[in-house]
């Protein structure tokens, strides 16, 4: 199966679900008391506008992996941005695992110590992120076909519980908000699901303005996850809890279900779609390092697995829940210069390329 529209779409979708569910619904709860529908526009608008201006870029080049196109003095392009680039994508892995592991123990492992939880995702994602992106494209796609009828069931059944006057009062109080670190961060929580768009494989032309329309999905994605817990428990009950979203699920059982609730179930998909997105991002983070160094698939593959032992121990090394929160912030610069960077890279690019011809 040749990388298409359809495999994008369904990878941007399915990584997207996987990371917003567990951490966003937090940053929301905790930015403002009222009017989160304002947040909530600002932040997938943003998030759209940015992966359009990406698409945008993409589509004007000749080759779909900005690699494939880097200048003879690579080692100056490596310092400016291919090195930020790696290791934003090394710190975004490192808190990525160490929240999944979180999630774990609280919701299926209890008793299993959070240091074996996550070498098993770590493993898990170094194993597909060592195959091709190709297949990493398949195995989204089968897993999203035998999933999306229970990921749709699970949404329309969370405002099962719902009291709808916990929407009120949507009047936005003031805009201090927007110098606040959860609008901050929750600003980029999702920028890492759409990296991959940069690097893809020799393909068939795309038709980039489907997958644009597409993105668009998002948004009621976001108020699903933001406006659920806020719903059911109420702003101030929903804001205590670690994850919102998968507390709010708690409250809704069905009969029929082989899980004992919607919890068991809507968790092991979301394990499955992180794991996903981080093969995804230690692909990436291998194509990077074979670009820079100018080395063989094998000597990338091998400095991969060392990075991945390495990212493990970093994971480790991080002990409470606070520690993770305060990680998260401290990578916001690293990933606002990323992806500045990389967008300013893409379009030089396309203009360098235009020039010669």
């Amino acid at each position: 199966m040749k990388v298409n529209n359809l495999l994008i779409v369904i990878f941007y979708l399915i990584t997207n679900i996987g990371v917003m569910f567990l951490l966003y619904p937090t940053l929301i709860l905790d930015t403002v008391d009222n009017g989160h529908w304002l947040i909530v526009l600002i932040h997938g608008f943003s998030h759209i506008a940015l992966f359009g201006v990406l698409l945008l870029g993409v589509s004007k080049l000749e080759e779909p992996n900005i690699l494939r196109s880097l200048p003879e003095n690579r080692w100056v392009v490596s310092l400016i941005f291919l090195l930020p680039l790696g290791l934003f994508i090394i710190g975004t892995v490192i808190v990525s695992i160490r929240t999944y592991a979180e999630f774990t123990t609280v919701l299926f492992l209890n008793q299993t110590p959070m240091f074996y939880v996550m070498v098993i995702f770590i493993t898990t994602a170094a194993y597909i992120a060592l195959g091709s992106m190709e297949s990493i494209f398949r195995a989204t796609f089968l897993i999203a076909v035998t999933s999306s009828y229970v990921i749709l069931i699970i949404f329309i059944l969370s405002f099962f519980n719902a009291e709808w006057y916990n929407f009120f009062p949507a009047k936005v109080s003031n805009v201090d908000f927007l110098f606040e670190m959860p609008f901050i961060t929750g600003f980029l929580i999702l920028s890492p699901t759409f990296l991959f768009i940069a690097f893809l494989p020799k393909r068939k032309k795309l038709n980039y303005k489907t997958v644009f329309w597409f993105s668009w999905l998002l948004i009621p994605l976001i108020f699903m996850a933001a406006y659920s817990p806020m719903l059911v428990f109420g702003n101030e009950i929903a804001r205590n809890f670690t994850f919102p979203y998968i507390e709010m699920l708690a409250t809704v059982d069905i009969e029929w279900s082989i899980f004992e609730t919607l919890t068991s179930l809507f968790g092991l998909s979301l394990l499955i779609y992180a794991t996903l997105f981080l093969g995804m991002l230690l692909h990436i983070l291998r194509m990077v390092y074979q670009s820079m160094f100018q080395t063989g698939k094998l000597h990338a593959s091998i400095a991969l697995v060392i990075m991945v032992i390495l990212i493990t121990m970093a994971a480790n090394m991080i002990s409470t829940w606070e520690q993770v929160q305060s990680h998260i912030i401290w990578i916001i610069p690293l990933r606002f210069y990323a992806f500045i960077s990389l967008l300013i890279f893409i379009f030089w690019i396309g203009r360098r390329k235009k020039h010669e011809t």
